[in-house]
This record gives C-alpha cells, structure tokens and sequence, in this order.
C-alpha cells in the first residue's frame, strides 16, 4: 500500500532544481510558459517552510520568474507570492516521490489563479531511462492513477 511522503522525507528529497517532465496543467501547455525550472530551499523544519522559485520563459521569449514562500499544512503544501505576486497561492501535495528522489509527482489543487492538475518533476541532473515507462511502472507507488496517467502531456526534456 501507497503512503504519501511525510514532511520529513520532502525536506531531504525536495532542495534543489527540477524541470517539469509532464504535466495535465493548462498553464505549462499553452505556449505561452515555456522551459520551466521549479527550485525549493529549505527555509525551517517545524512545521516545514520552503522557498520556491519557479523560472519559465514566457511568450516573448524572455526568461519570466515566480518566487514565493511554501509552507507545510496538512499534508499539503500553502504556496504564496512574493513582490508583485504576492497576491498569488496555490496549494499543493506531493503525491508521491520515487526511491531515488529524481521524480516528484506534484498534485494541485484548484485555487483562483491555478487549475487542478498534475507536473510530474525531474530533478535537474538525474540520469533517467524514458520517463514514461518508469512511471508507467511505478504510477501506483508515485500515487497515480490510470485516469491521472492518461491526462498527462509528456515534455520533451533537454537533459
């Protein structure tokens, strides 16, 4: 049986950067965010508090970035904005994390600036088969279901 990741095992697995290597999310597949990079840090422990930093290149072309603060609460994380996103939450869950700590399956949930969806995330440097067949393999373990599988758009990744 599945169990989602606990608050511990998310803040060893989680610092570092990812690249998005599938995704149901409208947002990521509009054309108009292209190349996203999502980086989190560590901010404290108890409860657990990160930075995140998400990097895309937007319809110009010119490099776009989302910074906020994530905080634990529970079982999900509560994102908001910094500076002129400060308005902007999101609300979010790790769905599941492989045995490595290379993918990271991210669940949102609907909020008023973001849709419900699915990002699968690579961390940026993993050496990985075809990501698709490993988490068609894995998808239960990962806390996917064949509906959520089927929803997905599958990203090129330049790694």
């Amino acid at each position: 049986m599945r169990t989602r990741p606990t608050s511990h095992r998310l803040a060893e697995v989680l610092p570092g950067s990812w690249g998005l290597g599938a995704t149901s999310q409208l947002f990521w597949l509009d054309g108009r965010h292209g190349e996203p990079r999502f980086t989190f840090r560590v901010a404290g422990t108890s409860p657990l508090r990160l930075t995140e930093t998400i990097e895309f290149a937007g319809v110009d072309g010119r490099p776009r970035t989302l910074s906020g603060k994530t905080r634990w609460v529970r079982d999900e994380f509560a994102w908001r904005g910094s500076g002129t996103d400060a308005l902007v939450t999101r609300r979010w869950s790790a769905a599941g994390v492989d045995e490595t700590g290379s993918i990271l399956v991210m669940r949102n949930r609907r909020t008023r600036a973001v849709a419900s969806g699915i990002d699968i995330l690579v961390r940026e440097g993993a050496e990985l088969g075809e990501l698709r067949t490993i988490v068609a393999s894995t998808a239960a373990e990962l806390g996917i279901s064949p509906e959520d599988f089927a929803s997905l758009t599958w990203i090129r990744r330049n790694d």
